[in-house]
């Protein structure tokens, strides 16, 4: 399905669910675009617009991404089913994101990373992401959680999400989330 024919309809961004999964050493590492998301507001251009990242790709890996205009609430959640990861192995969820110079209202602003796997445990951390915004015009790897699968049923759910401030925010482009093995 093209991004022209999935339709929208309210202010919040529903994703596309269409995700990229490569096979690297028995184990599956799944890319995220952040069409793929699910974006609160991300649907009303006063808030979210989609940027073209084709330039950036070898280091983001997305052709396309999500710009915060400007939001005083953060939320962008994803859903991958089981049976598409190898079981047996731990993963780590990482957001691809990048500051442009003018981005603020980081400073106080707590962003909170979730993941749930699907028999209910959760890992959950939250961070100022201001030590990012100083590095603008990087792309940045933020760990968002890790989990581990005892089997193929059900869905891991992740998620990014910040409404404890009432600073406004903008100048974060997101180009998406990676699911990948955890290192050792």
């Amino acid at each position: 399905m093209s991004h022209q024919r999935h339709q929208q309809t309210g202010p919040h961004w529903r994703g596309d669910h269409q995700v990229v999964i490569h096979e690297e050493r028995h184990s599956k590492l799944v890319h995220f675009p952040a069409r793929a998301l699910d974006i609160t507001w991300g649907n009303d251009t006063r808030f979210w617009q989609w940027v073209d990242l084709k330039e950036d790709k070898p280091s983001t890996k997305f052709p396309e991404g999500a710009e915060l205009i400007q939001v005083n609430w953060v939320e962008v959640k994803g859903t991958l089913a089981a049976d598409k990861l190898s079981r047996s192995t731990t993963y780590e969820v990482l957001y691809i994101i990048k500051f442009k110079d003018d981005a603020f209202g980081w400073h106080s602003s707590h962003i909170t990373f979730q993941v749930t796997s699907p028999h209910g445990q959760k890992s959950k951390r939250t961070v100022v992401l201001e030590p990012y915004r100083k590095d603008s015009n990087k792309w940045h790897e933020i760990h968002g959680g890790e989990f581990s699968l005892t089997s193929h049923t059900g869905e891991v759910a992740f998620s990014m999400y910040g409404d404890d401030s009432e600073w406004w925010k903008r100048g974060m482009i997101l180009g998406g989330v990676i699911i990948k093995p955890k290192s050792a």
